[in-house]
C-alpha cells in the first residue's frame, strides 16, 4: 500500500530553456540535481504547458486516437529494431487493459500529420469526414504539447550536466508515448520497473492518479500533482549509468482504480548513440534495452546485471 505524498516540487516559472544561466537558472539547477540524486524524480511546476494546451492535446487528439479500432492503431509500428515503439497492447508483464502508442524521434508538425504507417499523429485521430484544416490544427496541438515537454527535458538535462560537471549534453534522441489505462478496480496496471531512458517527462491528464514511486528505504509513495501545471521528471537507468550512479533511477509502477480511464503523455529522452566510456567498458543503449526485454518482467536491478555499475 502506497502513502499519498508530494514529490519534491521545483518551480520552473521564469526559467527560459533557451537562455541557460539567466534568471533563476542556478537556483533551480541546484534543486534539480539534489532531487535526482536523492529520489530520482520531482514534480516540475511548468506553466509553459498551459491548461488550454493540455486539454486540447488530451481531449482533442489522444482520446480520439485510442478510440480507433485496434487494426488502425497497429499501423503505428517501427519493427523489431524498436520493440518498445509503435502500438503496444496486451504486452507480457503488463495488464491486458494497458495500451500505448509511441512515436520515435522528435515530434515535428510534418511528422505528426504525414499519412504513413509509422505515424500516430492527428491524421489517424480525426474522423474520416474531418477537413484538412481540422487535421492540421490537431497536428499543431500535438506538436505544441510535445515541444513544451521537450523544452523542459532539455533544460533539466543541461542542468544535470552542469551540476555534475559533465559539460556538453551527450544525447539528443527522443520518443513520445501516449498511454491509456482503462476503467477497473484498483490493480497494478504497469508493474514495478525502472525506465531505460536518460530522462522521462510525464504529463498526467485530469485528476486520475496512479503513479507510485519507491523511495530509497523501500517505501511506496503515490504521486499527487502539486498544481494543474505539474509534470513529473524522472531519471532513467541510462542517466544513472552515465553519471556513475550519482543519480537515482527510481523503481515505479502504475496502480489505477475507479471508473475513469487514466491518460498520460510521456517523453523519453534516449541516447540514440553509444555512451562514451573507457574502451574496456563500452555501453550501448540499444544493447541494454534488448537485454532488459530479454530479461522479462523481473524487478531486479538490470543495470547492474548488464554493466556492473
Amino acid at each position: 500500500m502506497a502513502t499519498e505524498a508530494r514529490l519534491p516540487r521545483i518551480d520552473f516559472s521564469g526559467v527560459d530553456p533557451s537562455s541557460p544561466g539567466a534568471g533563476r537558472w542556478a537556483a533551480v539547477r541546484a534543486q534539480v540535481v539534489d532531487a535526482l540524486a536523492t529520489l530520482g524524480c520531482f514534480d516540475a511546476h511548468y506553466p509553459a504547458l498551459t491548461p488550454d494546451l493540455r486539454a486540447a492535446f488530451f481531449d482533442g487528439a489522444v482520446k480520439e486516437l485510442f478510440a480507433l479500432p485496434a487494426d488502425a492503431k497497429r499501423r503505428n509500428t517501427y519493427g523489431p529494431d524498436k520493440p518498445l515503439f509503435g502500438y503496444l497492447g496486451g504486452m507480457p508483464g503488463l495488464s491486458n487493459d494497458y495500451e500505448s502508442l509511441a512515436i520515435s524521434e522528435r515530434v515535428e508538425p510534418q511528422s505528426s500529420s504525414a499519412p504513413s504507417p509509422t505515424s500516430c499523429g492527428p491524421t489517424q485521430t480525426t474522423p474520416a469526414s474531418g477537413t484538412q484544416t481540422e487535421r492540421t490544427t490537431a497536428s499543431e496541438v500535438v506538436h505544441g504539447a510535445a515541444r513544451r515537454m521537450a523544452e523542459l527535458e532539455e533544460a533539466v538535462q543541461r542542468m544535470v550536466m552542469e551540476g555534475l560537471g559533465g559539460g556538453k549534453v551527450p544525447w539528443r534522441d527522443e520518443g513520445v508515448d501516449a498511454a491509456r489505462v482503462p476503467d477497473g478496480s484498483e490493480v497494478i496496471r504497469h508493474g514495478t520497473h525502472q525506465d531505460c531512458s536518460m530522462l522521462t517527462v510525464i504529463c498526467q491528464h485530469g485528476e486520475v492518479d496512479g503513479l507510485e514511486v519507491q523511495t530509497g528505504d523501500g517505501q511506496w509513495v503515490r504521486y499527487k500533482p502539486s498544481s494543474p501545471a505539474s509534470l513529473v521528471v524522472m531519471a532513467g537507468k541510462e542517466l544513472r549509468a552515465w553519471t556513475n550512479d550519482r543519480v537515482r533511477a527510481p523503481f515505479h509502477r502504475v496502480v489505477v482504480g475507479g471508473d475513469v480511464a487514466r491518460y498520460v503523455a510521456i517523453l523519453f529522452a534516449l541516447p540514440g548513440l553509444r555512451i562514451q566510456a573507457p574502451a574496456e567498458l563500452p555501453h550501448c543503449n540499444d544493447d541494454f534495452m534488448r537485454f532488459c526485454i530479454a530479461q522479462g518482467a523481473r524487478h531486479e536491478d538490470k543495470l547492474r546485471d548488464f554493466c556492473g555499475v
